[in-house]
C-alpha cells in the first residue's frame, strides 16, 4: 500500500483532481478508507506529531494532535513548556465535507507553515490540530461542539493568550471555525444543553477573539446558485452531487418549521456584526477555478465593510489548493502563498509596527468580481456581496436546500439560536 500511496502523490494535478472528485462522491466509509490511507502520516512526519485523546479525568477536553518539531515523545511537562514558549499557536480545523479527514491529513502543509514562520521571522510555532466527530455517524451540531470545546481548552485550560493564536480552517473546517467564533463571542445568544454536565459550572463562557483568522476555500453557504458554481464545476473536484451527499449526511431530515429554520440560518441574514465575532484580521485563500469562489468573496465584502481587516489571495487553482498542494502544478505559487501566510501571522501576532517588509513580499491588489475569471496568480483584497449560513455546508452545496436545526441522537449537546 505504501507504493500505491507514493504513486498517487506523484500524479499530475489533473489526475489528482479526477481522483478527488470520485472519492468525495463516495459513501463516507469508502471515502475514508481511501483518503485516510493516502493522507496517513508518513515516517518523516511522526516526530512532529503528539497525539491527544479526550479524557475528562485528566481535564483533556479535545481530541487531535499537537504538531511541532521533535514533539512526539515529549512528556506532559515538556509539551506544556513547548506550548507556553511558542510565539504563535495555530488552532487548525481540517476540512473534508464533515464526513472525512483527520488532524494529520495535511502534514506536509502543516510543517511548511511552521518552517516558513521560523525561517522568515525566527518564530517558534506549534499547531493544535483538532479532530472532530464525523458525519453521518455524528450530525450537526456534534462537530461544532468539538471545535468549541477544543478552543475553550486552549484558552481556558492551557491559558494560552488569545493574542498569539491564529485560527485556521479549510473548507468544512473553515465553516466550523466560523461557527466556533460566532458561538464563543456571545454564548448568551445560544441555548446550550449538555446531557452529562456533572461539574455544575457554566457550560460555556465568552472567549476572547484570536489575533487572526485564516480561511482556506471556506464553505460559507448552503446555496449552489452562484456564477462560480455554474462555470467551475468542469474544473473543480467539488460537484453538485457531492453537495447533495454532504447535505444528506451532515444534517438531520427536515422536521422544523420555516421560522425555526430561519433562526438556524440567521448568520446568512447579517449585514453587520462580523467585526464582533471574527478576528480583527483575516486572511483568505480561494481558488479562481473552484465552485465556492463567489460565495467566499461575498463573505469577504460584508466583513470588510463591517471593519474587519481582510486580505484575500486568489490563484488559478481548484478548491483547497493551499492545503491540497498536489492539485497545484506551479509550485512557485505555493511558495508565494506561504510567504503571505508568514507575513500575515507575524503581523497579526507581533503587531503592525513590527512587521518586516521584504522585497519578495507579494503585493496586494483589489480585484473586481467580474475580473476574477481572467486573473492568474493574483492576490486580492475583496469587496463583494456576502451570504453566510449559520449551518454552512461543506466543500459543496445543494441547490437552495432548506437546512434543519439538526440535533443528532449521538451528539452530547444541542446548540441552537435563542
Amino acid at each position: 500500500m505504501n507504493s500505491v500511496r507514493a504513486q498517487i502523490r506523484k500524479l499530475p494535478p489533473k489526475a489528482v483532481i479526477k481522483l478527488l472528485r470520485k472519492v468525495f462522491a463516495l459513501p463516507a466509509p469508502a471515502a475514508r478508507l481511501i483518503l485516510n490511507d493516502v493522507t496517513r502520516a508518513r515516517k518523516p512526519h511522526l516526530s512532529w506529531i503528539h497525539r491527544v485523546k479526550s479524557d475528562r479525568h485528566q481535564q483533556q477536553d479535545w481530541t487531535g494532535c499537537w504538531i511541532g518539531e521533535n514533539i512526539q515523545k515529549l512528556d506532559e511537562q515538556g509539551l506544556s513548556k513547548r506550548i507556553r514558549d511558542a510565539d504563535i499557536i495555530l488552532f487548525y480545523v481540517h476540512g473534508g465535507g464533515f464526513r472525512i479527514g483527520s488532524c494529520t491529513m495535511y502534514m506536509d502543509t502543516n510543517i511548511a507553515w511552521i518552517q516558513v514562520l521560523k525561517e522568515k521571522y525566527g518564530l517558534n510555532c506549534m499547531i493544535m490540530s483538532v479532530d472532530y466527530r464525523l458525519a453521518p455517524e455524528y450530525r450537526y451540531p456534534s462537530p461544532v461542539e468539538d471545535v468549541v470545546r477544543a478552543y475553550e481548552h486552549l484558552i481556558d485550560h492551557l491559558s494560552v493568550p488569545s493574542e498569539k493564536v491564529i485560527v485556521i480552517g479549510d473548507s468544512a473546517g473553515a465553516a466550523l471555525s466560523l461557527e466556533m467564533l460566532y458561538i464563543t463571542h456571545d454564548p448568551s445568544m445560544f441555548e446550550i444543553v449538555i446531557e452529562d454536565n456533572e461539574s455544575g459550572h457554566p457550560i460555556l463562557q465568552e472567549l476572547p477573539r484570536p489575533a487572526g483568522l485564516v480561511l482556506i476555500s471556506p464553505l460559507v453557504t448552503d446555496e449552489t446558485s452562484s456564477e462560480s458554481w455554474k462555470v467551475n464545476q468542469k474544473h473543480d473536484y467539488i460537484t453538485h452531487y457531492t453537495a447533495k451527499v454532504i447535505q444528506r449526511d451532515y444534517f438531520e431530515p427536515n422536521t422544523q418549521d420555516e421560522d425555526e429554520q430561519q433562526r438556524v440560518l440567521g448568520i446568512a441574514k447579517l449585514d453587520t456584526g462580523f467585526k464582533a465575532f471574527m478576528a480583527p484580521q483575516v486572511l483568505m485563500y480561494v481558488g479562481n477555478l473552484e465552485v465556492l469562489r463567489d460565495d467566499a468573496l461575498q463573505l469577504a465584502m460584508k466583513a470588510e465593510l463591517d471593519g474587519v481587516r481582510w486580505q484575500t489571495v486568489i490563484e488559478d487553482f481548484v478548491h483547497d489548493w493551499f492545503c491540497v498542494r498536489e492539485v497545484v502544478k506551479e509550485k512557485e505559487a505555493i511558495k508565494r502563498a506561504d510567504e503571505v501566510f508568514a507575513d500575515f501571522c507575524y503581523r497579526a501576532v507581533m503587531g503592525e509596527e513590527q512587521t518586516m517588509v521584504t522585497s519578495s513580499r507579494v503585493s496586494l491588489e483589489v480585484i473586481k468580481e467580474e475580473e476574477c475569471s481572467s486573473r492568474t496568480s493574483s492576490t486580492a483584497s475583496s469587496l463583494f456581496d456576502f451570504r453566510l449560513s449559520k449551518l454552512s455546508l461543506v466543500d459543496n452545496n445543494q441547490s437552495n436546500p432548506s437546512l434543519p436545526n439538526g440535533s443528532s441522537k449521538r451528539s452530547s449537546s444541542n446548540i441552537v439560536f435563542v
